[in-house]
């Protein structure tokens, strides 16, 4: 049985994707991060675990350069790649959050990280892989302004045939040794 294909957004350190490849079901195929240093680092904690490098490379600019007609058509071709040995391609990602966190900006959707969560929306119904992540602050989901822009792009995904479903974490339930509430929006 061949492991499922991730294509990884806003990777940072890695440690979603590491999650997702401990367990013995998926393969990271493709890495998108902006900050040079969080890319060295995703690289190295491969490196040093032996863990194989994502068989498509990695992408280190901001996510929005992908939506570009030439980008998008070379990430359309990589994903026909994959689908040739993996039977399901899932995105992964958590745009950055300052701008929906209560302790951070609070700038919403037309900050310049808060605009990012829009942008993977589109990214996803662009090319419609057939699941999909999205990890954020619970500021996306509690609070009053930053909700509606979530319900906006909830309805945006169920448009293009997603069945979404979402939930309140904390990090504290999974073992890690902090209290650190996340919303989930898992689509299929």
């Amino acid at each position: 049985m061949s492991k499922i294909g991730i294509f990884s957004f806003f990777s940072g350190a890695g440690f979603l994707d590491l999650g997702f490849e401990a367990t013995g079901h998926y393969e990271c195929l493709f890495v998108n991060e902006y900050h040079k240093a969080f890319m060295e680092i995703y690289k190295g904690a491969r490196k040093k675990m032996s863990i194989p490098e994502p068989s498509l490379g990695y992408f280190q600019g901001d996510i929005s350069e992908l939506l570009n007609k030439r980008e998008l058509s070379e990430l359309k071709s990589s994903i026909d790649k994959a689908r040739s040995n993996h039977k399901l391609i899932g995105f992964i990602g958590g745009p950055p959050c300052p701008d929906f966190s209560i302790a951070g900006k609070n700038r919403g959707k037309g900050g310049e990280n808060g605009k990012l969560s829009g942008t993977y929306v589109e990214l996803i119904n662009r090319i419609k892989p057939d699941f999909f992540l999205f990890e954020n602050v619970k500021g996306l989901y509690r609070t009053k302004k930053h909700r509606e822009f979530f319900d906006l792009l909830k309805k945006k995904l169920k448009k293009e045939g997603y069945f979404l479903t979402e939930k309140l974490i904390n990090a504290l339930e999974y073992g890690v040794p902090q209290n650190r509430e996340r919303i989930i929006l898992l689509g299929f």
